[in-house]
């Protein structure tokens, strides 16, 4: 299921401190890697061959990691995970810091570059991984052929890890393979300079796809 020759898809990611005061600082503007995933599971929507409900195509989840500076200048198309997930060892209590943030969660498979489930690296969720939901609110229509995912991380959110910082972040194509549980896969990548959370600003992810 490995596959090189993903479609035309370009994306560009800015990142936004919004500090408790209204004041905006922008901290990171880029472009994204496109994953070989893309193209997996698109391949497999046209190809009639994957999830049966076409909605299991869309990207609707996010991932947050605190290791992405590892590969800063190797990363590539070929990602099918970040370096460090949050909530893999600790669980929720990386994204919803003391139980008091207002961030979506849920709970599923990981899909491999080989379509199989991909096992966490550490703490007791075996194949379960850790997810942040976009909801329909956090999906806007730019133009006919440009997407914006809008990942806001309020003030109470991802507070208690330092000493380790936020430096990456993936989006998910929701479950192409149709499977139970769910199984996403990766579709974009970008490690970032180290952003040292706390509950002075949220931080908002304006990620644009281009098709």
């Amino acid at each position: 299921m490995k596959n090189k020759d993903f479609i035309d898809v370009s994306g560009h990611l800015e990142i936004w401190k919004v500090y408790n005061n209204g004041s905006e600082e922008k901290v990171f503007d880029d472009k994204n890697t496109i994953t070989s995933g893309m193209g997996v599971g698109l391949g497999l929507l046209y190809a009639g061959s994957g999830a049966a409900d076409i909605t299991n195509f869309q990207i609707r989840y996010f991932q947050l990691g605190i290791k992405g500076d590892t590969i800063i200048s190797t990363y590539g198309v070929s990602e099918t995970l970040l370096v460090s997930a949050l909530g893999q060892v600790n669980g929720a209590a990386d994204y919803k810091s003391g139980g008091l943030s207002y961030l979506p969660l849920e709970k599923h498979n990981l899909m491999d570059w080989d379509g199989d489930v991909r096992s966490t690296t550490g703490g007791s969720y075996a194949n379960d991984w850790f997810f942040g939901v976009l909801p329909d609110s956090s999906v806007k229509r730019v133009d006919l052929n440009s997407v914006t995912y809008i990942i806001w991380i309020d003030d109470k959110s991802c507070n208690d890890l330092a000493p380790a910082t936020l430096n990456e972040i993936g989006l998910f194509m929701q479950n192409p393979l149709g499977t139970d549980p769910k199984r996403s896969q990766l579709v974009a990548y970008r490690p970032f300079s180290d952003i040292a959370k706390t509950d002075d600003f949220a931080l908002v992810f304006k990620w644009t796809l281009n098709f």
